[in-house]
């Protein structure tokens, strides 16, 4: 089960619409905090080099990173949960398409970095509600 470091609540305006299916964080990528653990956040979006629902999951699992519109990274979604990926990559929902989030249930560097990418994140749309 994941801890949650944030997130205490479900930001997402229309739960029943969201679509997601499980997709795996690559620990390396992210950053640790002062205090040593390496924790993604819910909302936070996430992308591959290779775009992760059509890749061949047979010849090895694609792996997600923090999307930050680079060139030759394609979106993937948004993290569904905090996630602390200090041990290792971590399996979680990835919410992909109909997600509506509403800002003020959203850590405030989630929302920022939402906002930086906001015209390359098609399915995902932030609510200032």
């Amino acid at each position: 089960m994941a801890e949650q470091y944030f997130a205490h609540s479900d930001p997402r305006v229309r739960t029943d619409l969201t679509v997601g299916l499980p997709g795996t964080i690559d620990s390396t990528t992210i950053t640790a905090g002062s205090d040593g653990k390496k924790v993604i956040l819910q909302g936070t979006p996430v992308g591959a080099a290779a775009d992760w629902l059509s890749a061949d999951q047979s010849k090895g699992t694609t792996k997600l990173s923090e999307f930050t519109g680079a060139d030759g990274q394609v979106f993937a979604g948004v993290i569904a949960t905090d996630t602390n990926v200090t041990a290792g990559d971590a399996d979680v929902t990835i919410w992909f398409d109909n997600v509506y989030l509403r800002q003020k249930l959203l850590d405030s560097t989630v929302v920022a970095a939402l906002q930086a990418v906001a015209g390359k994140t098609p399915g995902v749309k932030l609510i200032n509600r």
